[in-house]
């Protein structure tokens, strides 16, 4: 089974106008639940559900046991768990905080190069139905009226689906946007739900 990817634009910094390129990332099947992953290893090995349930039990329990004393902790050939500390106030001099001040913080996983390069498999560009959807704020308010105003200068009508699929909002906040702009007379309803339908206001000219 091959892995999926779709390419994502990577949002431009600062004052750059020259476009954002694209990146390309992979779109996941699912999250396998960890019930679904010793299911797998007990059909393809001779240990019970149980026994890896209870492996993993101790594997937990030594690891949590291990970095609250400081140490870092391998796991088989995945990697390397260790934690990192925070300080409550920013320091400036060593001798301005005491150890009550200092706290644990994140855990992480360190994955090794030989675990990276085991999970490299084959991939396929992902069909329209599993593409990444767009974000919210791919495009600005200002910016959805004009894709909005340029789509219905050459179709007679746009759907809520359609307007969606324009810009890349979701089902809500793409009936907002065309609310709001029937309210503001930019642009008129025809229709019932669920056949409504968006249309060019009349007597409205290029210049809107």
């Amino acid at each position: 089974m091959s892995a999926l990817y779709d390419f994502l634009p990577v949002p431009p910094k600062g004052n750059d106008e020259s476009g954002s390129h694209l990146y390309p990332k992979l779109r996941p099947y699912k999250t396998v639940s960890f019930d679904e992953l010793t299911e797998k290893i007990a059909s393809h090995s001779g240990l019970t559900k149980g026994n890896i349930l209870a492996v993993m039990e101790e594997i937990e329990n030594w690891t949590k046991q291990l970095l609250s004393e400081g140490y870092r902790v391998q796991i088989g050939n995945i990697g390397t768990v260790s934690a990192s500390l925070k300080a409550d106030a920013e320091v400036y001099d060593k001798g301005d905080i005491h150890a009550q001040s200092i706290r644990f913080d994140k855990v992480k996983v360190t994955v090794s190069k030989q675990f990276s390069k085991q999970c490299g498999g084959k991939v396929l560009r992902a069909p329209s139905g599993k593409k990444f959807r767009q974000s919210s704020y791919t495009y600005t308010e200002e910016e959805r009226l004009a894709l909005l105003q340029s789509y219905l200068e050459s179709h007679d009508y746009i759907t809520r689906a359609e307007y969606g699929a324009l810009t890349g909002l979701l089902k809500y906040k793409a009936w907002q946007d065309l609310d709001k702009w029937v309210k503001a007379h930019l642009i008129d309803i025809k229709g019932r739900a669920p056949h409504r339908v968006y249309v060019k206001r009349k007597g409205q000219d290029d210049g809107l």
